[in-house]
């Protein structure tokens, strides 16, 4: 039996309202479970308790807090930027002719509305119930398709990722030929034009053979004293020509609180930056990006923004990449990171 209390996020900038919300659901039930209020009184400070607590079954969102529009935004922030459709909102304003309620409900995935001047405790107590019964019901059909997922025979999963491990090889061994024909042709005198078009085809093939190897796991190998200005270099001198081809530039910023040197696990870094600058690529969609790196609490903090642009080709690649991502947090405590602004991120913990 799960004992564990309902998490309900109230994000408002009055302090009273979160002391009538307190009154309202102290000793309150549901389900046999308690309800545990957890406090926002900005939008901003309700996206890092997001972020921390991915286990919040329903919001009592405030509209009009830093700005008239604050919460309207932070349903778009949960929806898109989280992609999180689980959690219930609820919009609770006292300004409704900011948001009126025709409109915010056509317009933005929210779940009720409660106007504060007509709000009643039993009205809101409703709310976050019916809000509830509707979570759960969510996370039951989540566990259930997870269950049918799993009942599959490990052997077949084995087997799908042998099959996998063995095409991939296939086509690395494919592009060492490749490659190797190409240095053949590079060490041959040609004329300018020709030249450019063989170190063309020499760096596809090289940055192919590269990606390719991230659909392998990553293996663990001894950590050593990296040069992070080296290791930028070489990430984006391997993109150049593709910049060129595609009129697109690759630039990197380091804070002046950035490490000189970093002790990581080469292979993991490389893995880790050329996972994260091909989702950016892909996002930006021929726009230009940057990469910036800081430190910030104790994490190294790898952020790449830029202009984001619709890209429909080839959907399942930034999704093979997420899945990469995934795969190397672990390691060093690594988090993926998500905001408005960046096309990928990535903090990680540098002391094991």
């Amino acid at each position: 039996m799960n004992n564990t209390p309902w998490k309900v996020l109230v994000v408002d900038d009055d302090e009273g309202i979160h002391s009538i919300t307190r009154m309202v659901f102290r000793g309150y039930e549901f389900e046999s479970r308690e309800i545990e209020l957890i406090n926002a009184s900005s939008s901003a400070q309700a996206k890092d308790i997001l972020t921390e607590h991915s286990d919040i079954g329903v919001v009592l969102l405030d509209v009009v807090m830093e700005t008239d529009n604050a919460g309207l935004n932070l349903v778009n922030y949960i929806r898109q930027e989280q992609a999180n459709s689980d959690i219930r909102i609820i919009l609770r304003t006292g300004h409704p002719g900011f948001a009126p309620e025709a409109e915010v409900i056509i317009d933005y995935d929210i779940n009720d509305y409660l106007s504060k001047a007509e709000l009643s405790a039993s009205r809101l107590l409703t709310s976050v119930v019916v809000a509830l019964r509707s979570y759960r019901d969510i996370l039951s059909a989540k566990q259930t398709q997870t269950h049918q997922v799993d009942s599959t025979p490990r052997s077949n999963q084995r087997q799908t990722n042998q099959t996998l491990s063995d095409v991939c090889h296939f086509f690395e061994h494919k592009l060492e030929t490749l490659q190797s024909l190409s240095e053949d042709l590079l060490a041959l005198n040609h004329k300018p034009m020709t030249a450019d078009i063989v170190t063309n085809v020499h760096q596809q093939c090289k940055q192919t053979h590269k990606l390719s190897t991230l659909l392998q796991p990553t293996k663990k190998t001894a950590t050593t004293e990296l040069v992070l200005c080296e290791i930028l270099d070489a990430l984006l001198d391997d993109y150049l020509n593709q910049a060129k081809r595609e009129h697109w530039i690759a630039d990197y910023q380091l804070s002046c609180d950035t490490p000189v040197t970093l002790t990581l696990d080469n292979q993991w870094f490389s893995d880790l930056l050329t996972t994260l600058l091909e989702i950016a690529i892909y996002h930006a969609n021929g726009n230009n990006i940057v990469v910036h790196i800081f430190m910030r609490e104790q994490r190294l903090h790898i952020a790449i923004k830029g202009q984001q642009k619709q890209n429909q080709h080839y959907p399942n690649w930034p999704k093979a990449l997420n899945r990469k991502l995934a795969e190397l947090s672990p390691l060093y405590q690594g988090r993926i990171e998500t905001a408005p602004d960046l096309l990928s991120g990535f903090s990680l913990i540098l002391e094991q």
